[in-house]
């Protein structure tokens, strides 16, 4: 008896400790989407400021037909 309890308890730890990595690995997952989302943001606003200090017409994506 004592070896099935012992069983069970080994399969529940087991359980937890599978239930609490999968938590962790989408906790992660979650952060660096945050990360990279964050980061676009950066890039986005750099952008926007470098278009800010040119001249008239530059820093604008223009079609031309040749």
């Amino acid at each position: 008896m004592s070896d099935s309890i012992a069983g069970l308890a080994q399969s529940i730890v087991s359980n937890q400790s599978a239930a609490t990595r999968e938590s962790m690995q989408t906790t992660f997952i979650r952060k660096q989407g945050e990360s990279d989302r964050a980061i676009a943001q950066l890039l986005q606003q750099s952008a926007d400021q470098q278009k800010a200090v040119l001249p008239e017409g530059q820093g604008a994506v223009v079609d031309r037909q040749v």
